[in-house]
């Protein structure tokens, strides 16, 4: 476009408007995100010592691809529409709930499909997961999380919120194998009233390996600040240990705290999520789980909730 300068102002009118309209139709392009998830069976392997192979239900990128535990990340945008379609490739029913955002529980019978349409308008960490059959259905692995980021995609919690170098998302979940999957995926009736997991996970992964997933592991230059986003999907509290140094609680349960409070430990109540700021240290140091249970895998120590926080 010639400068303005140059241009009649009937022109020059013309030529912003056109300018706006076209920026108008590539914002609406570009803040819209589109998912299709699956809903399949299979197995899921906690490897190490303790570990075995779990039957689970969950969601999936693919059909008939394996169910993923936890299921996809879903990403968007402070006021982005959202759409996700999902199919139900299982024998049993089941629906897909955004803690939160959305509101839809109707069921989806096997074999059919449901699209759900939202619009988030504020920026955090919100778990999705299957509310049908009395937890069943999320103990079995239907779970996952939705990121909701500023409008501008800046590196910040949310919209004009705390700033962040890197960042890390923590999903930790527990389950009942002998009681609770073995049972439903062998299509039996489970036992609602007695819940006592064996396994203990972070992003799908007993601690070994969630100590060397660098999709887990908070590393990053010594003094970076980590945003690290947690979704307890599990049926049970869990209270996260950060060695080293203290940290920022900056959002319980999508409750932004006006003023941050700092602490080692992190109680995350079961089906809630949390975010913490953490100023990384110069070494290697842990984080646990503080309740020696579930740090295990099937009561061996040390294969549950786990990971570290690197410092270079």
């Amino acid at each position: 476009m010639r400068s303005p300068c140059v241009v009649a102002r009937s022109r020059r009118m013309l030529g912003l408007s056109a300018f706006f309209i076209l920026l108008s139709s590539l914002s609406s392009a570009v803040l819209a995100a589109s998912y299709t998830l699956f809903i399949q069976s299979g197995t899921h392997t906690v490897n190490g010592a303790g570990g075995t192979t779990l039957k689970v239900w969950g969601y999936t990128t693919g059909s008939g691809a394996p169910p993923m535990v936890p299921g996809p990340i879903l990403e968007a945008r402070e006021g982005e529409a959202v759409t996700v379609t999902v199919y139900n490739n299982h024998n049993k029913s089941h629906n897909f709930l955004v803690k939160g955002v959305t509101s839809d529980t109707t069921a989806i019978p096997a074999g059919g499909n449901r699209t759900y349409s939202f619009t988030p308008t504020k920026g955090g960490v919100y778990m999705y997961y299957d509310t049908l059959a009395s937890n069943v259905n999320r103990e079995m692995g239907m779970f996952g999380a939705l990121i909701v980021r500023p409008a501008d995609g800046s590196n910040r919690a949310w919209g004009s919120g705390p700033g962040y170098d890197i960042e890390r998302l923590w999903v930790i979940s527990d389950m009942d194998k002998p009681r609770w999957n073995d049972v439903a995926g062998n299509n039996g009736t489970v036992s609602t009233g007695t819940y006592k997991p064996n396994f203990f996970m972070m992003n799908g992964l007993g601690g070994f390996d969630g100590m060397h997933d660098p999709n887990s592991v908070l590393q990053g230059a010594a003094g970076q600040t980590g945003l690290v986003r947690i979704v307890n999907a599990g049926q049970l509290d869990e209270s996260l240990h950060f060695h080293a140094n203290h940290f920022r609680i900056i959002d319980v349960d999508g409750a932004r705290l006006s003023s941050p409070e700092y602490g080692d430990t992190i109680n995350v109540k079961a089906g809630t999520t949390a975010m913490v700021l953490f100023q990384l240290k110069s070494g290697i140091f842990p984080m646990h789980v503080h309740t020696a249970q579930m740090e295990t895998a099937n009561g061996v120590y040390l294969n549950g909730v786990a990971t570290l926080l690197v410092g270079n």
